[in-house]
């Protein structure tokens, strides 16, 4: 890929992160997205086995989504929900629109051109939407694991964002959905 079509060349991020960000971005975007679903699922998946190993009545016991609404629908509705509709939604508000005034004020305020803070605030505040849903306790801070795909996500937004033709919203709605397709799986299959 041409250096021209990339914008972060010019960026003042650390030096780990900006070549973070043009490795990921010499990867086409289908097989981005594949590697990062990869990455999250194993990654999840160890960190899952070792929390029930650690505390194995976690699965037995683990809570739905404390909403009314959300257990009030049929299966049907809420597969849809958690794979079509919420990763949409969330990627518009987190990695998108949040990114991006989060990257407007910490250019203005740091008078630099760096993704660093708009990264980690972003995955931070996505992780932490994530946690609450099963309220602030022991379930809730052991899903604080969430970091792992919303620092995945945020990453994938970032270099969409920058490519020259790139699809941020659509690509990590794609990412986001599929990793939340997997997991409802598993949760049907398993649970």
């Amino acid at each position: 890929m041409a250096a021209c079509s990339m914008k972060f060349y010019d960026t003042k991020d650390t030096p780990s992160m900006k070549d973070i960000l043009v490795f990921l971005s010499r990867i086409g975007r289908t097989k981005l997205i594949l590697a990062l679903l990869v990455g999250n699922c194993t990654a999840s998946w160890v960190i899952w086995g070792f929390l029930n190993l650690v505390a194995p009545d976690y699965m037995t016991s683990f809570p739905a989504i404390d909403s009314e609404f959300y257990n009030s629908m049929p299966l049907k509705w809420r597969i849809a929900f958690d794979i079509i509709f919420a990763p949409f939604l969330e990627t518009l508000i987190f990695h998108f629109i949040l990114l991006l005034i989060l990257k407007k004020c910490s250019d203005w305020i740091t008078k630099s051109n760096s993704w660093t803070y708009p990264f980690f605030i972003t995955s931070l505040l996505f992780a932490a939407a994530h946690v609450t849903n099963y309220g602030l306790n022991y379930y809730g801070l052991l899903h604080s694991i969430l970091i792992i795909p919303a620092f995945l996500f945020t990453i994938l937004a970032i270099v969409e964002i920058e490519k020259e033709k790139g699809h941020p919203i659509l690509s990590v709605w794609i990412l986001h959905g599929l990793s939340n397709l997997l997991f409802t799986l598993e949760e049907l299959f398993l649970f």
